[in-house]
């Protein structure tokens, strides 16, 4: 196509280009395009919804949170048999399926997860083995002996950008771990941040 039949096809008066902007603002409110920038999957997100795919980026981190309301007392995460054993296969399986763990956080019932993954099929394998493994390890399921569903709901994730938001997201990681820890709690660092009342 020659450059002058390319430019008549510009819109070129005013309406015709107020036009345009309308059909583009339409298509930002459509699925599609919301389907599109989709960065988030799974967790309370995907109850009642069609399964879609999970977005991730071979060039973006991730942020992952496994969450189960089973994952006390005895099952408990933290628990001591099994605080070391969680961690161990976090890093093991993420150096199987080529997956880099930047930050991890066990907060007892759930996990906190930022990794970057090579490939989205390693992801995915990742998410499968992991969950799956520990969920037999902490229930001490196996072929004939069922205890029911671990997880409450598919692994949540979020894509996070580099930057401040990764930044962010890390801290609120650390900050998990430290409350997992008996560190601090979030109850702590609301009194200490609640206006003190000064006296007359």
């Amino acid at each position: 196509m020659s450059h002058e039949k390319a430019d008549s096809q510009l819109p070129r008066s005013p309406r015709e280009k107020r036009s345009l902007s309308r059909a583009q603002l339409d298509f930002l409110k459509t699925p599609t395009f919301r389907e599109l920038n989709r960065r988030e999957h799974g967790g309370r997100l995907g109850e009642g919804r069609r399964k879609t795919a999970r977005p991730m980026s071979p060039r973006l981190p991730l942020h992952v949170i496994l969450r189960s309301e089973r994952a006390k007392g005895e099952w408990s995460l933290l628990r001591t048999k099994h605080e070391k054993r969680v961690k161990h296969l976090t890093y093991a399986l993420a150096r199987k399926f080529h997956v880099k763990v930047y930050r991890f956080a066990n907060a007892g019932n759930h996990l906190h997860l930022v990794l970057k993954a090579k490939h989205k099929d390693g992801f995915q394998a990742y998410l499968r083995a992991l969950t799956g493994t520990l969920a037999r390890t902490i229930t001490g399921a196996k072929k004939g002996v069922k205890k029911g569903k671990f997880w409450d709901t598919l692994a949540y994730s979020r894509v996070v950008t580099w930057g401040r938001e990764l930044k962010n997201v890390s801290f609120y990681v650390i900050m998990n771990e430290l409350e997992g820890l008996g560190v601090w709690s979030r109850e702590f660092v609301a009194k200490a941040r609640a206006p003190t009342r000064q006296r007359p």
